[in-house]
């Protein structure tokens, strides 16, 4: 009788214990786990430019691994014949655009457009979570250099901030917590709308554009005067409804 009250007593400390014990992941792992989704992916879906009233929805594909991204609009469908890319940007050490659509583009520097801030931040997570862990897991946003990034209180990106190019992204997500959408709003009456088809947490390989050439001051002002984005818009709406 003793033993078998000896044995159950054993058994139940032990049941005990493990109830008592650490339950899943800490907080700064699971941070370090959701903000490492950012830092390399691979995804595709439908993009929507919207510009005072007028639209453009088109497949995307988006890359990014490390310091490195790649985002291209296609038009024709992603595994169409007559697929072809209507624009290209490559963010890097460098930013380069090709547009076959706008060609006079490529030779513009949209370096100021791009939140570069936000997407530094997203280069090195672990380092990241070292320094700024502990503020994030307790305020649900942090500062850095004119970013603010805010989290959910399960630490799914929110929104993001960047001051220096007047940029907000908005994240949404599905019930189950998977990357549904990105709202990017600037000052300039321009939103685009990523829905995601597909996204896989990977590295990918990413193939570079070559750096635009140099133009002159001249150059550039003259471009920029030919550039009307309602009247590029509406043409190229036109020219699909027409083709």
């Amino acid at each position: 009788m003793k033993k078998t009250v000896l044995v159950l007593l054993t058994i139940t400390a032990i049941i005990i214990t493990a109830c008592a014990g650490p339950k899943g992941i800490s907080e700064n792992e699971k941070l370090r786990l959701e903000l490492k989704k950012w830092e390399s992916f691979d995804s595709q879906g439908v993009v929507e430019l919207s510009y005072k009233g007028l639209a453009i929805r088109k497949m995307f594909i988006a890359s990014k691994n490390g310091n490195e991204l790649r985002f291209d609009i296609i038009d024709g469908g992603l595994m169409g014949s007559k697929a072809e890319p209507l624009m290209s940007v490559y963010v890097a050490d460098y930013v380069s655009i090709r547009s076959p659509f706008i060609p006079m583009l490529e030779s513009l520097d949209i370096s100021q457009a791009i939140p570069m801030e936000s997407l530094t931040l997203s280069t090195n997570v672990d380092s990241l979570v070292t320094h700024y862990a502990q503020k994030i897991i307790k305020d649900k946003k942090i500062e850095l250099n004119g970013v603010v990034i805010s989290f959910s209180k399960n630490y799914l990106l929110d929104t993001v901030l960047d001051s220096k190019s007047n940029t907000k992204i908005k994240a949404l997500y599905t019930g189950n917590s998977k990357l549904s959408e990105l709202y990017i709003t600037s000052n300039d009456d321009i939103s685009i709308r990523l829905s995601f088809d597909k996204i896989e947490y990977i590295q990918p390989h990413i193939v570079p554009l070559p750096k635009a050439e140099p133009s002159s001051l001249e150059n550039i002002i003259q471009d920029l005067n030919k550039i009307s984005i309602d009247s590029l818009l509406r043409d190229y709406l036109q020219y699909r409804k027409e083709k």
